[in-house]
């Protein structure tokens, strides 16, 4: 019988979906859609792994805005993408995410706050009313992926045929109105 210790954060790749859009929804301020989402990120063991052996991870959550129509597919409104690098300083022994779209960088000393700071999206601008039609029904859907694209080289191939190595969430969609 073998034993394998976990750390918090980490999941095997028996153990379901890494990422899950938890809950997501808009609120208006100010004439503005704001975006708000609770994403639980996990890593597989290879995915931990490779962290600490200096390897960056990208994650990018994907927002659409979709308009609906009877007898055609959805009309596709806007398109968000924020993108987040996961990177771990065996030096300093501090995880550091990096926010990709806007430069800004925080280090934490626990994988597991990292992970939850990371899932915890408040308050992103989405959308301004006044793109919208009043009268139309609209559909957002949100969902959290490891980009594969992001991963060095050799681990490139991987990425593209394994889940393991590049998982993604479900959509998580929710009605605009």
């Amino acid at each position: 019988m073998s034993w394998l210790l976990a750390w918090p954060g980490m999941l095997s790749a028996e153990e379901g979906n890494p990422l899950q859009v938890r809950w997501a929804g808009t609120e208006l301020v100010n004439g503005i859609y704001l975006l708000n989402a609770d994403i639980d990120y996990r890593l597989t063991r290879k995915l931990d792994e490779a962290l600490h052996n200096g390897v960056k991870l990208t994650f990018e959550v994907q927002v659409e805005i979709s308009r609906s129509r009877d007898w055609l597919w959805n009309a596709s409104v806007a398109e968000l993408v924020q993108r987040y690098r996961v990177e771990y300083h065996a030096l300093t022994r501090l995880y550091v995410i990096t926010h990709l779209n806007t430069g800004v960088q925080r280090g934490f000393y626990r994988l597991e706050s990292a992970l939850t700071v990371l899932g915890d999206l408040r308050e992103i601008p989405l959308l301004d009313v006044s793109l919208l039609d009043g009268g139309q029904d609209y559909i957002i859907r949100l969902r959290a992926r490891l980009r594969a694209e992001d991963l060095p080289l050799p681990l490139r191939v991987r990425g593209y045929l394994s889940r393991e190595w590049s998982p993604v969430s479900e959509w998580y969609s929710w009605s605009l109105r």
